[in-house]
């Protein structure tokens, strides 16, 4: 068997947790539609109306979920790997991100942004980069910035910032290799 790395950490998408949010969303939108159901004339408990647009939501969104790549994400002493959505991985190593921060609360958001993007494991075309993510956000901004949903994250999202922000300070305090003449 193996050894694992103590400083490795793996974060991925918790089915439990996608339904808890589903749920969650379900208790706030289905007395919305009650009451638009009464407002239009209809009984409140029927679903016709509006019955199809809850289901092919509730169902949209874990699919959605599934389709995105970056998860499962893994921390580990030397690098940062990201899932592609055909399940290959890309590994970046620590001192070649610009930066590696989580933005949101309610919905957040891993941005990754990669300074030297020929020093991947394995080496991303260009086209190769629209894969890796969410591509329209990142289009915006950096084209070697990758963003990654966050939503129903296990371990928490607070414990991915906390090693971000460990990983990332402790690179920033290694003395740089001299160069080499």
């Amino acid at each position: 068997m193996a050894e694992v790395d103590a400083g490795e950490i793996r974060f991925r998408r918790s089915r439990s947790r996608v339904l808890a949010r589903v749920a969650g969303a379900a208790l706030v939108v289905l007395p919305a539609f009650a009451l638009l159901s009464v407002a239009f004339g209809n009984a409140w408990y029927n679903p016709l109306p509006h019955g199809p647009i809850l289901v092919l939501a509730a169902v949209r969104f874990p699919v959605q979920l599934r389709g995105q790549g970056g998860l499962p994400l893994r921390l580990t002493r030397d690098f940062l790997e990201l899932t592609l959505p055909g399940g290959g991985t890309v590994q970046v190593d620590w001192p070649d991100l610009n930066r590696a921060e989580v933005r949101g609360r309610i919905s957040p958001t891993l941005v990754v942004d990669i300074a030297d993007p020929d020093r991947t494991r394995p080496v991303l075309n260009r086209w190769d980069w629209g894969r890796v993510g969410l591509w329209n956000r990142a289009r915006r901004r950096s084209p070697h910035e990758i963003h990654v949903s966050l939503i129903a994250t296990t371990p928490d999202v607070h414990r991915l910032r906390a090693e971000l922000a460990r990983r990332v300070a402790r690179v920033a305090d290694e003395p740089s290799p001299a160069p080499t003449t």
